[in-house]
């Protein structure tokens, strides 16, 4: 499934994320039970670098109409130069 983010108040996409998939965890994390992983070719869609606010509440969308808060938890990249990574996500009940 495809997903794009944004930031608060921004109509373009800061990421456009090629492969997401979310994660729903055990019963040991009650207060963040989702998470969500991602694959992208290129992590930042415009001249917004992403990692660099990744303290700030982004909204994801996906392809399928779900959204979600999510803040950037970790980010690098795989042996073909795709940005990977995971989002924590804020509101689990919208996934």
């Amino acid at each position: 499934m495809k997903g794009m983010l944004f930031l608060a108040n921004q109509e373009k996409p800061v990421a456009v994320l090629d492969e997401v998939n979310v994660v729903i965890m055990n019963d040991n994390h009650k207060t963040d039970p989702a998470r969500v992983t991602f694959k992208s070719q290129k992590l930042s869609a415009g001249k917004t670098m992403v990692e660099l606010h990744r303290d700030q509440k982004m909204t994801l969308k996906l392809e399928d109409g779900r959204e979600a808060d999510v803040l950037l938890q970790h980010s690098s990249l795989d042996m073909q130069g795709n940005a990977v990574g995971v989002l924590r996500v804020l509101n689990a009940q919208k996934l």
